[in-house]
């Protein structure tokens, strides 16, 4: 019981450092998603360590997509409870707002950064290419995110249910035997 209180005076200090703010990328004036193989445009649903889930409107260039695509947008973080103690940052992940518009540009395998993403702004009507199109029915889907919190918690506790009944079972043979 010690070592436990133990390890816990030393963690949770650690828990509570404060991570630096990352900085931000200074891109090229002619950058942007255009010339990307993958552009589309879409709405920010939903953000899991380093991967964006977007709505997809309209794609401008690249596969057929599907109506929700995941893009990663940052460096892939560590799962729980390894991302308390390590964060990976650079300076060239964008950064997306749940519920607001992009112009996103990507690479074949779905990777962006601030530099290839802009705002869906008012004058998007100007800058559309004649072939854009709408999402598909059996698209591309972009990247594979990583599982979520519950998949992840769902696991765990799976997993001590399985070590708690090894240990009821060997306890319960040696007793009888």
């Amino acid at each position: 019981m010690r070592r436990i209180l133990g390890l816990l005076v030393w963690m949770v200090p650690l828990a509570l450092v404060a991570v630096p703010a990352p900085a931000y990328a200074s891109c090229a004036a002619d950058s942007g998603p255009e010339g990307s193989p993958v552009v589309f445009v879409g709405t920010a649903q939903e953000e899991r360590r380093g991967f964006t889930r977007f709505e997809v409107e309209e794609v401008w260039a690249g596969p057929d997509l599907a109506d929700e695509v995941w893009v990663l947008s940052g460096q892939e973080q560590p799962p729980f409870p390894l991302n308390m103690f390590s964060a990976v940052s650079s300076s060239v992940d964008a950064e997306f707002i749940d519920g607001d518009r992009y112009v996103v540009g990507a690479s074949d395998d779905f990777r962006t950064g601030a530099c290839s993403v802009s705002e869906a702004t008012a004058d998007l009507d100007s800058l559309r290419p004649d072939d854009a199109r709408s999402p598909v029915d059996g698209g591309a889907t972009g990247a594979d995110p990583p599982l979520g919190p519950w998949t992840i918690g769902l696991m765990g506790a799976g997993a001590g249910v399985l070590v708690a009944l090894a240990v009821a079972v060997r306890r319960h043979r040696r007793a009888a035997g």
